[in-house]
């Protein structure tokens, strides 16, 4: 059972639309994750978080999602503010930034350096796709969405976006390689 639905059974009767505090909670740190994909910068990642979440508590009332369709309505939005940030900032910088270690496990400075060295790779790497391919490897691996989510977010089939989200991971597979054995 997702976050969402043990805080909606908890808060809501059945079939009621989930509170919006719920809804943030549930899904605010995978938003993150994919703001951050799309945008390189944790800071202006944490704002353009910040824009999703108002958009969407203006429209919550109006749009009135379903609770299954709730996930793909926020990274539908999400992308549109990532879209938006873009144009306000007219230039695209690299998609991942370096992410704080793990606080549950202490790492090494030979690891946490080895972690930003293929980081770096990863992200050098990355900022030679087309904005597409950044976008659909944002939208899998950063906000972890199913094939369907992402084609809901895209405007695309379910089949459409597995397809295209795969080529986009083999094309940076393809220059990842090509990096390490230059």
């Amino acid at each position: 059972m997702t976050q969402i639905a043990l805080l909606d059974s908890e808060c809501e009767p059945p079939g009621a639309q989930p509170a919006f505090d719920a809804i943030y909670v549930a899904h605010a740190d995978a938003v993150f994750r994919f703001c951050v994909s799309q945008i390189g910068e944790a800071e202006a990642a944490a704002d353009v978080t910040h824009d999703v979440f108002i958009r969407a508590f203006t429209a919550y009332d109006r749009v009135s999602p379903q609770v299954d369709t709730i996930r793909t309505w926020l990274f539908t939005i999400a992308r549109n503010c990532s879209i938006d940030h873009h144009r306000r900032r007219s230039r695209w910088r690299r998609m991942f930034t370096s992410l704080q270690a793990s606080v549950l496990s202490p790492l090494s400075i030979e690891m946490v350096a080895d972690r930003r060295n293929e980081l770096r790779r990863a992200n050098a790497a990355i900022g030679l796709l087309r904005p597409r391919d950044r976008e659909l490897i944002g939208l899998r691996i950063a906000a972890e969405l199913s094939y369907r989510q992402i084609g809901s977010v895209l405007g695309i089939s379910e089949q459409a976006a597995k397809i295209a989200t795969r080529r986009a991971l083999r094309k940076l597979r393809s220059k990842l390689e090509d990096e390490s054995h230059d």
